[in-house]
């Protein structure tokens, strides 16, 4: 995600915690709106996929959603791509 001058300003005011959380959740929202756009998949197309509504989608992929274990593996199955990496 596109962070700005006053985010990363914020950023440094916060535990090393809550940083390495905002710093995840940027990176999901990002790898999900590249996978959305290089296969030409809308937020309407993937909520159909999931079976919600597209509101949720633009929770998910604005901001800075609190991601469960379940939303990101729906999420996964309907890009038809691991969204993390766990070693």
């Amino acid at each position: 995600m596109k962070q700005n001058k006053l985010l990363h300003a914020q950023l440094d005011k916060v535990s090393p915690a809550v940083k390495r959380e905002m710093d995840w959740s940027c990176a999901i929202i990002d790898r999900i709106d590249e996978i959305l756009k290089r296969d030409g998949i809308s937020q309407r197309e993937l909520a159909k996929r999931i079976g919600c509504n597209e509101t949720q989608i633009t929770r998910w992929t604005r901001g800075f959603p609190n991601y469960t274990l379940s939303s990101l593996a729906k999420l996964s199955e309907a890009l038809g791509e691991s969204l993390i990496d766990v070693h």
